[in-house]
């Protein structure tokens, strides 16, 4: 005997084709989501590190001006030290020096001539004075000039006043210090 299919197979097959459509619809959503969210994660961790990267720069190059700033500190600190170094080796130095000037000032200072001040300008002296007259200055002047120790001196100024009775010549004049060699010998400066 025969078999009729009385079914509406049409359908069913329509019924499932809509199912298998659905199913698609819904598997190709969430794939499409899953897709989306991936992406977004994968931007999201990128900009993270980035972020991160960033925040260690920042991070470095403030490091980094700090010690530029401790190392020009340090510098001005080192040129304040040599500088006082230099000084005091001028000054080590120039301390012999010091005592031949003395030395060699009281050699060829006359009688009846006082010293009343000497001021040191770098390598020059102002000498102030008082003399009995302008002879003994000018002897006290001639013998600077040909000491080894004094350039020749450069008379400022000279007043004759009488003092308690007796003539005096108040002087002021200044005199080179001249460098001493390696061999003694003066040079002029």
């Amino acid at each position: 005997m025969r078999r009729i299919n009385l079914l509406p197979w049409r359908e069913a097959r329509r019924k499932h084709k809509q199912r298998e459509l659905g199913i698609l619809a819904i598997v190709t959503v969430i794939m499409s989501l899953a897709i989306v969210a991936g992406v977004h994660m994968y931007f999201d961790s990128q900009i993270s590190h980035q972020t991160a990267r960033n925040d260690f720069l920042r991070s470095e190059i403030a490091r980094q001006k700090q010690v530029e700033n401790e190392i020009k500190t340090l510098e001005r600190t080192k040129a304040q030290i040599l500088s006082r170094m230099e000084i005091i080796q001028n000054l080590q130095s120039s301390r012999p020096e010091m005592v031949h000037v003395f030395d060699e000032m009281v050699r060829v200072l006359p009688e009846e001539v006082y010293l009343v001040n000497m001021r040191r300008s770098g390598d020059s002296l102002t000498v102030n004075g008082v003399a009995r007259d302008n002879k003994l200055v000018s002897d006290f002047m001639r013998n600077l000039a040909s000491s080894q120790w004094f350039g020749v001196p450069v008379l400022q100024e000279v007043n004759n006043r009488e003092v308690m009775g007796v003539r005096a010549s108040f002087f002021e004049f200044r005199v080179a210090k001249r460098r001493q060699g390696s061999n003694g010998e003066g040079t002029s400066s």
